[in-house]
């Protein structure tokens, strides 16, 4: 094989690894639509358990009765839920592999390809010469 041909080739392999890459990245980017959300709404849910949990502390100190036993109970499950959710959605996040896998794998062999191809055309070459 040509060494033009080589480079042609390499060239093509570079513009369908690319675009095999661009699709890969896409889809696991999807992926984290979910999780992000989950981590989004958890920190909603922590911001309002926090307010809730300065308004116990607030009608403690005004009342020192049941509406704050109320409150306080809101604020904790609030509390619980997002930080549930806030655990769920990064440990999902942690299971995603953005690495274009796919395409690594893919380039690795075209370039063991290339390189044994290169070396075989090195090897008659010298051959060739020897004789």
């Amino acid at each position: 094989m040509k060494p033009r041909h080589l480079v042609a080739g390499f060239l093509t392999l570079l513009q369908t690894l690319a675009a095999l890459t661009s699709a890969e990245l896409k889809a696991n980017f999807g992926a984290l639509r979910l999780p992000m959300a989950m981590v989004a709404a958890a920190g909603g849910l922590l911001m309002i358990a926090m307010t809730l949990a300065l308004v116990a502390g607030v009608l403690a100190l005004a009342q020192l009765v049941g509406a704050t036993a109320a409150t306080a109970i809101v604020a904790a499950i609030a509390a619980v839920v997002g930080l549930a959710l806030g655990w769920t959605g990064l440990s999902r996040l942690e299971q995603i592999d953005l690495a274009p896998r796919r395409s690594i794998t893919a380039l690795q062999a075209q370039i063991d390809r290339f390189s044994d191809l290169t070396k075989n055309e090195e090897e008659t070459a010298k051959d060739r010469n020897n004789d």
